[in-house]
């Protein structure tokens, strides 16, 4: 048998209700969301092909921006840096040390850890370009 009153079984069985009635809640929720969700997959994936062919045409033709009638598609352009993972860092740690330490010789520490911290994540890092489009 508990060891607790009359009162605290009463809280402890409201409290239980209660979790009961937000989580029937949050399933019936997530019920009616489940529709809308995939229709936004859907259509995201309908975009991202008619995407492809919007820039594919406006590449072509040299064309920056494109008017419609309700705004304007704009033809922008952009870099993606690859990201650095942990065996990249290791790499480039050990390329500087056996092939470009000496390049910060006559160096205070914080231009050393500026000059490594650029080395590691700035320089040679792989880059993407990238082209969208961005309605206005």
């Amino acid at each position: 048998m508990l060891n607790v009153s009359d009162n605290e079984i009463l809280l402890f069985k409201h409290e239980v209700e209660e979790f009961n009635k937000i989580e029937t809640e949050i399933k019936n929720l997530k019920l009616k969301i489940k529709p809308i969700q995939d229709k936004i997959k859907e259509l995201t994936n309908i975009k991202k092909e008619k995407q492809s062919e919007v820039l594919a045409f406006m590449e072509k033709n040299e064309l920056d921006i494109c008017n419609t009638n309700t705004g304007t598609i704009e033809l922008k352009q952009g870099a993606i840096l690859k990201p650095i993972k942990k065996g990249d860092v290791y790499d480039r740690i050990l390329k500087f040390f056996s092939y470009d330490f000496e390049k910060i010789n006559g160096m205070n520490n914080e231009e050393k850890a500026k000059f490594l911290h650029n080395y590691i994540y700035i320089e040679d890092r792989e880059k993407t370009e990238s082209k969208t489009l961005k309605c206005k």
